[in-house]
């Protein structure tokens, strides 16, 4: 049961240590695949998942969570209702999402959210539009209204939201995931390493 206990690990310094003398200056010989590999954008916020990030991210409780929320809808107005338990938003939301994109204050967010719009990226899509996924309310996204009276704690909360809406409709992130295999008499080793070849919804984040 325990997860830390693959194949590839070794706990037997001893034995690391024979491995390790045994083939140090030998000849390897080397088989390598290159498989590529894509990465959707994690879906809208619900209470919940924003939450469970904030906690992660700030140390913040849910409750304080939920609090921060609250105050950006209520009294800021720049967040949707928070209470939700939907990650998906109405299928009549597309024109409203390609209004508010390119609206943002922060300069660089606009420009990714002006992208998204100019590239098409912006239409229907069961995967963010999809009324058979909504309850009571739809998943946190920002309303397009002006963040700058914000304390800090707020801010922080508010460009997760902001950062994931816009993030959500850009493409997939490639990458090209190397294995490789290195074979020194009668040991084997195994190393595996993972390069962006298109960056995609991980631009919004900075990478």
């Amino acid at each position: 049961d325990d997860e830390q206990a693959k194949a590839e690990r070794l706990w037997d310094r001893a034995k690391a240590e024979a491995i390790r003398e045994k083939c140090l200056g030998k000849p390897g010989i080397i088989e390598e695949e290159k498989k590529p590999q894509s990465q959707s954008s994690p879906l809208l916020y619900d209470l919940t998942t924003l939450q469970r990030e904030a906690n992660g991210r700030f140390g913040l409780s849910a409750t304080r969570t939920l609090q921060i929320a609250q105050a950006l809808y209520e009294k800021h107005k720049v967040l949707t209702y928070p209470r939700t338990d939907s990650r998906y938003l109405p299928e009549d939301y597309v024109a409203t999402a390609q209004k508010i994109l390119p609206r943002f204050a922060d300069a660089e967010l606009a420009r990714f959210g002006a992208k998204a719009v100019e590239s098409g990226w912006v239409r229907p899509n069961k995967r963010i539009f999809n009324n058979a996924r909504i309850s009571d309310h739809f998943a946190i996204v920002p309303t397009g209204e002006d963040p700058t009276a914000l304390d800090d704690l707020q801010r922080k909360i508010y460009d997760m939201v902001a950062r994931r809406f816009v993030a959500v409709f850009h493409p997939a992130a490639q990458f090209e995931l190397t294995t490789r295999i290195t074979r020194i008499e009668q040991d084997t080793f195994k190393t595996e390493g993972k390069i962006i070849v298109s960056p995609g919804w991980l631009a919004v984040y900075g990478k």
